[in-house]
């Protein structure tokens, strides 16, 4: 069946006239009143989604710094204690450094206590399907469900490269709360519920990215300007609190100023930004899911004749651009543009929704379709880690060679090391290491052979650790310093003679 749109146009022929102002110049046509949440359709969407995915949950596990992080969780339990200096590396040892994403670090420590790696699998894949289910729910209300189980399976196929298990996917759903809570509110011409600030407080101990929060405000702030009927003056100062609420809400933390002071850090490391994958630029060279999205979007666009306010085409460039410079942005950059396009959606045309008598089908086709996943999952048997992020016949051939001192190892080994109580040389904690990460990629890629020079003279240096395909591990074969102890398609391990 469907509803009329959302755009209520008689109303907006009859609004007064703002032409006087920038903001009249920009006026948005009233929105007509959307129905309640449908939360029940909407887990059904999360169920469905997590059906999907759940067959291939060994691929969450790909990510080395997940092992890390769940050492990081393991030491907080057991010690009641939040690290402030870094215990894992044997070059930063004593140096500050924090455990901003503690609550995540606990959450992926618990699960791995009690279900080992499916269990930290499971999680961070309940996670992203209780995101995409709370997505759901706020589309659907306004574009209907079908518009709405679209983009939540685009947004699920584009965010499988972004879905592992490491804290930035357990902060998605807040992610996806606190966004809607800023649309509610822009949508109804007010300030947002103040208890939509202690969204910030979870996110914040879940994961870095909080930040990004502040940068979403001032675009909602700005359409609720647009649309409120009352003084835009004292509308401008509630909406000026609630930030400022927002951003003592972040501080409740375990060490308060520090989270945003580590948070801007990772944003500050210059060229060693270039190095972390996903703060990477979208490739274009191939054609890619993210390309296709977008043009499929621009295309859809053009064809539908759809038309955003103001305050959400200026949102929906600056996501753009995030996603664009720096590919862990795809995912929470889609999520934002889906709630954006809701009305407008709607007001193409009006609104699809499925009849409520079809329901118990669609729920009794996903039972059958988790019963089927959960069966495929099951006869896969308990998930391992990957031998590419964790090396451990490499690390036996080590110890059994009798290597002593300090290991000089790439970072994608780092989290395995730390998992094994072994000092690195550099981890994945790139705000710790900064520069130093950097200037050691380059010497092992063989694009700073004084570099490496220096370093395979230091005599703290004891044995290496470091992928097979490493130009790094010529120089030490053809040095009669270095002996070769153990080699396979992954890592190489030499021991100094």
């Amino acid at each position: 069946m469907t509803e009329s749109a959302v755009f209520d146009v008689s109303a907006a022929r009859n609004a007064p006239a703002r032409s006087n102002s920038l903001l009249g110049r920009l006026i948005l046509p009233p929105l007509a009143a959307a129905p309640p949440l449908d939360w029940p359709q909407a887990i059904l969407a999360g169920l469905g989604i997590f059906a999907l995915l759940l067959p291939s949950m060994a691929s969450l596990l790909a990510d080395p710094d997940m092992l890390w992080h769940v050492r990081t969780g393991q030491d907080i339990l057991a010690s009641g204690r939040f690290p402030t200096v870094d215990t894992y590396s044997w070059t930063m040892a004593g140096q500050p450094w924090i455990a901003k994403e503690w609550l995540s670090q606990v959450l992926y420590a618990l699960a791995f206590k009690f279900a080992g790696w499916t269990g930290a699998a499971l999680l961070a894949l309940f996670a992203a399907s209780a995101a995409y289910a709370i997505i759901f729910a706020h589309v659907e209300r306004r574009a209907g469900g079908l518009f709405a189980l679209a983009v939540v399976v685009v947004i699920a196929l584009a965010g499988n490269f972004h879905l592992l298990a490491r804290p930035h996917v357990l902060a998605w759903p807040v992610v996806a709360l606190f966004a809607a809570q800023l649309l509610e509110a822009a949508e109804q011409g007010r300030t947002p519920r103040w208890a939509a600030a202690l969204l910030i407080t979870l996110w914040a101990n879940l994961h870095g990215s909080f930040l990004f929060g502040f940068i979403l405000m001032p675009f909602f702030a700005w359409e609720a300007l647009a649309r409120t009927e009352g003084s835009r003056m004292r509308l401008a100062l509630r909406w000026l609190a609630f930030a400022l609420a927002c951003g003592l809400a972040a501080l409740i933390h375990p060490y308060g100023w520090g989270v945003i002071v580590a948070a801007r850090g990772v944003l500050e490391l210059g060229p060693a930004m270039s190095l972390i994958v996903e703060w990477r630029p979208q490739n274009f060279a191939g054609f890619g899911h993210f390309e296709f999205i977008l043009l499929l979007g621009i295309g859809a666009a053009l064809l539908s004749g759809l038309r955003l306010p103001a305050p959400r085409v200026a949102l929906l460039a600056a996501l753009l651009h995030s996603m664009l410079a720096h590919v862990r942005q795809e995912t929470l950059g889609l999520m934002i543009i889906a709630l954006l396009l809701g009305a407008p959606v709607a007001a193409l045309g009006g609104v699809t929704r499925l009849p409520r008598e079809k329901r118990p089908l669609a729920a009794f086709g996903i039972a059958v379709l988790l019963a089927v996943a959960a069966g495929m999952a099951i006869r896969q048997g308990p998930l391992t880690l990957p031998a590419e992020s964790a090396p451990q016949a490499a690390l036996d051939a080590a110890i059994a060679a009798g290597a002593t001192g300090g290991v000089l190892n790439e970072d994608r080994f780092g989290g395995f090391l730390i998992s094994q109580h072994v000092p690195t040389y550099v981890d994945g904690r790139a705000e710790l290491f900064g520069m130093m990460h950097y200037d050691l990629s380059l010497a092992l890629a063989g694009r700073k052979p004084e570099t490496l020079t220096a370093l395979l003279a230091d005599p703290k240096i004891g044995w290496t650790l470091l992928p097979s395909v490493m130009p790094a591990n010529q120089i030490l074969a053809g040095s009669p310093d270095w002996r070769q102890v153990f080699r396979d398609d992954i890592a190489t391990v030499f021991v100094r003679r």
